[in-house]
C-alpha cells in the first residue's frame, strides 16, 4: 500500500492543491514558503506519527479568511493484509485502464465554530473514510496502523538519542516491533539488572553506607519503627515475582537510562554524524515494523550533512529502501541532482508539479539525457522563483551583470540562470510544461535565451574582402541535420516560409509560463556589437580601445569584424567576457537607461520577463551597484 495522492483545500498556503506521489521516493523541491513543509504536515495531521509529539489542527492552519479546511489522502496498491485492516473503510474505483481497484480514502475536515456560551471559538475536527467525505469515522487503532515515521527539520539528534524519560531512543527500543515486543528479551534484561543490583548491594562500600544510614535512621525514629533502608536500582523482587505492569515499568526504566552514541572511545563527533545515526535508528525501526503502513517523512535530510554524506544517504534510500515510500523536503541542489527526475516534485506558491513520466512534456529519451547533465549547478533551477536558460558562457557570465546594471539584479528576484551549454534548452524547458494543460499553469516563469544563428552575407570569406571569415557550405537536401553554416541571410530571400518555420522551431516549447527569446540576428555577441556596445566588446578583446577607430564605419561590418576577433580567441573568450563585465560596470553604474538603449531588445525583454518591466523614470533614479557613489 502506498499514498498515491494528497488534496488540500484552505490549508495554510494551499487554496486548492492536488499532489500525486510516487510509490517510492518523492523529493519535494522549491524555494522557501513554496508549500513543502505544509504538504508533509498535511500527511502528519491526518495519519499522526510514531513519535511522542502531539499533532493537532491550529488556527494558523486555516488559510486567511477561511473557517473550514480539508485534507484528503488516497491510498492505492492495497495488499490482502491491508484490505483486512480497512475492510469497512474501502472504496472500489476504476483506474485509468478501466479495471476496478480497491482504494482507501481518508479525509480530515476541520472548522472554526463559535461557542455560544462565551462567544469564543473552537476547532472541530473529524477524520472519515470514503471518497465522499461522509464515510465512517476512522477509529484510533486504524490511525495507529497508518501512523508514519517523521523526522523534523533542525532536529536535535544528540538529545533525541540521549537517555531520559520518553527519549526517542527509549521509544525505539520499547516499540512492539523492537525489544518491547519480545517478553523473553524484557525478562532477560531485567534479570541482568537485578543481578547487577545484587552485586552492587554486596559490595563492601555500599553495605557500609547502607549500615550508616540504618543507624542514623534508628536514632531519629521510634524503636519499633518497621522501616529499614534498602539500596536498589529497580526494586527488590525477582523477575518471577513481578507482575506484568512491574516488568513493563522496570523495562521502561532500563531503556530510559540508555544513550545511543557513535562509539565508546570518548571522542566527540559533530552534528552531521549524530544526525545520520538518528536517521539510521529511525530507518531500523521502520524496517522492523513489518505490518503497518511504511511511510517515511523527512524534512531537510541535508541538515548538518556535507554534500558527500547527502549523496550517500539519498543513494541508500533509492537503492536499499526500494519498498519504502519516502516524502522528503529539501533545499539541497546536491540531492536534487542525485535523484531521478521522476522522483522530483516541484513546489511553488502552494502548487505542485511532479516531474514523473506522463506529467510533463518530457519524452522518454529526455530523462536519461537530463539526468546525465543535470549537475548541482543546474539543479539550482528547482529552487528559484524564475529561471533563465542560456546556451553559452557569454550569456551566463554577462546577463547577471547586465540585469544588475538595469536595476533588476537576478538575485533580488530569485532568478536562477542555467547554462545548458548547447541547444538543449528545449529539453530543460519541457520540464516546466504540463502534459495536460489546464487553467492553472505552474507559477515559475522560464525564459529561454537562444541565438537565431543566421549569418550575415558579409561574414562570408571572399577574395578581396578583409571582413568576412566564414566559409559558406551549401545545404545538403539529403542531410538529416542542416548545419548552421548553410544558413545565410540571402538564403532566405525567397524562403520566407522556411525562415518563419525556423523561428517557430526555436520557440516550439513556448506555452504556459515558458517563453523563448531569440536574438534578432546572428549571435549574442554579434547583437551586442551591432546594437551599440561595439567599443566595449572591442576593448574586452584587445585590452584597450586602441585601433577601434580603424574598424569599418558600417555597423554591420564593424560587428562582423569584432565577432571575428572573438571567434579566433578560442580559450580566451571567457577571459574577454569577464573583462567586458568590468567595462560595463565602470561605464554604466549610473546610466541604466543608456545601457538599455544599447542592448539588443531580446536581452532586455528576457530580463524583464523573469524580473519586472523596466520603467525608465524609475530606473534612472535607482543605484545600479551596491556601494556605488
Amino acid at each position: 500500500m502506498y499514498l498515491s495522492s494528497i488534496k488540500a483545500e484552505n490549508f495554510r498556503g494551499f487554496e486548492s492543491t492536488h499532489v500525486t506521489l510516487n510509490k517510492g521516493l518523492n523529493l519535494l523541491v522549491g524555494e522557501n514558503d513554496a508549500g513543502k513543509t505544509s504538504l508533509i504536515d498535511a500527511v502528519r495531521l491526518v495519519l499522526d506519527t510514531n513519535s511522542a509529539e502531539w499533532v493537532r489542527i491550529k488556527y494558523s492552519d486555516f488559510r486567511t479568511g477561511s473557517t473550514k479546511l480539508k485534507i484528503s489522502l488516497k491510498f492505492c496498491g492495497l495488499s490482502a493484509l491491508d484490505g483486512g485492516a480497512f475492510a469497512e473503510y474501502l472504496t472500489f474505483e476504476q483506474d485509468e485502464s478501466g479495471d476496478v481497484q480497491t482504494v482507501l480514502h481518508i479525509t480530515l475536515t476541520a472548522s472554526i465554530n463559535e461557542i455560544l456560551t462565551n462567544n469564543s471559538q473552537g476547532i472541530r475536527t473529524e477524520i472519515r473514510a470514503g471518497s465522499d467525505d461522509e464515510g465512517p469515522l476512522l477509529d484510533r487503532d486504524t490511525r495507529l496502523y497508518l501512523s508514519t515515521t517523521y523526522l523534523k527539520p533542525l532536529r536535535d539528534a544528540q538529545n533525541e538519542l540521549s537517555a531520559g524519560r520518553m527519549s526517542r531512543l527509549s521509544q525505539l527500543l520499547g516499540s512492539k516491533s523492537s525489544i518491547g515486543g519480545n517478553e523473553q528479551d524484557i525478562e532477560r534484561l531485567i534479570t541482568l539488572i537485578i543481578q547487577a543490583n545484587q552485586s552492587i548491594k554486596a559490595d563492601t562500600s555500599i553495605s557500609t553506607a547502607q549500615g550508616s544510614i540504618e543507624r542514623l535512621l534508628k536514632q531519629i525514629t521510634f524503636k519499633d519503627s518497621p522501616f529499614a533502608p534498602v539500596i536498589d536500582m529497580l526494586g527488590s523482587k525477582n523477575v518471577a515475582d513481578m507482575s506484568t505492569a512491574e516488568k513493563n515499568s522496570a523495562f521502561k526504566a532500563i531503556v530510559e537510562r540508555l544513550t545511543l552514541g557513535l562509539n565508546d572511545t570518548g571522542l566527540s563527533h559533530g552534528l552531521g554524524y549524530s544526525n545520520l545515526l538518528f536517521m539510521a535508528a529511525e530507518l531500523m525501526l521502520l524496517a522492523q515494523a513489518g505490518e503497518g503502513f511504511p511511510l517515511l517523512l523527512i524534512e531537510e535530510p541535508e541538515a548538518h550533512l556535507h554534500p558527500q554524506l547527502q549523496m550517500k544517504f539519498i543513494q541508500y534510500l533509492v537503492e536499499e529502501q526500494a519498498g519504502l515510500q519516502c516524502i522528503l523536503s529539501t533545499h539541497s541542489p546536491n540531492l536534487a541532482s542525485k535523484v531521478s527526475l521522476e522522483n522530483i516534485i516541484l513546489m511553488n506558491k502552494g502548487q505542485s508539479f511532479p516531474l514523473r513520466r506522463g506529467a510533463t512534456l518530457l519524452d522518454g529519451d529526455d530523462y536519461p539525457f537530463l539526468e546525465k547533465f543535470l549537475d548541482v549547478s543546474k539543479a539550482n533551477m528547482f529552487f528559484a522563483k524564475s529561471v533563465l536558460l542560456v546556451e553559452g558562457d557569454g550569456e551566463n557570465i554577462l546577463l547577471p551583470t547586465i540585469a544588475k546594471l538595469l536595476g533588476r539584479p537576478l538575485e533580488d528576484y530569485g532568478v536562477s540562470i542555467v547554462n545548458v551549454g548547447n541547444l538543449a534548452y528545449k529539453r530543460y524547458a519541457k520540464i516546466y510544461r504540463k502534459k495536460e494543460v489546464d487553467d492553472q499553469p505552474f507559477p515559475m516563469k522560464v525564459a529561454c535565451v537562444t541565438d537565431l544563428d543566421i549569418w550575415p552575407d558579409k561574414a562570408e570569406k571572399k577574395p578581396g574582402s578583409d571582413i568576412g571569415f566564414k566559409v559558406r557550405i551549401l545545404p545538403d537536401p539529403e542531410a538529416k541535420k542542416k548545419g548552421n553554416l548553410s544558413r545565410w541571410v540571402s538564403y532566405y530571400d525567397d524562403k520566407q516560409d522556411e525562415l518563419a518555420a525556423r523561428k517557430a522551431n526555436k520557440c516550439e516549447q513556448d506555452g504556459e509560463n515558458v517563453k523563448t527569446f531569440v536574438s534578432e540576428e546572428w549571435t549574442f555577441e554579434y547583437c551586442l556589437a551591432k546594437s551599440g556596445l561595439a567599443k566595449e566588446l572591442y576593448h574586452s578583446v584587445k585590452g584597450s580601445e586602441v585601433g577601434f577607430e580603424d574598424l569599418s564605419d558600417d555597423p554591420e561590418e564593424k560587428a562582423i569584424q569584432i565577432y571575428g576577433m572573438i571567434e579566433k580567441m578560442s580559450s580566451g573568450k571567457t577571459t574577454a567576457t569577464y573583462k567586458l563585465t568590468e567595462i560595463l560596470n565602470d561605464a554604466y553604474q549610473r546610466d541604466s537607461i543608456g545601457l538599455k538603449n544599447k542592448l539588443p531588445l531580446y536581452i532586455v525583454s528576457a530580463i524583464e520577463y523573469v524580473t519586472e518591466p523596466i520603467i525608465e523614470e524609475q530606473a534612472a533614479q535607482e543605484p545600479k551597484v551596491e556601494g556605488a557613489e
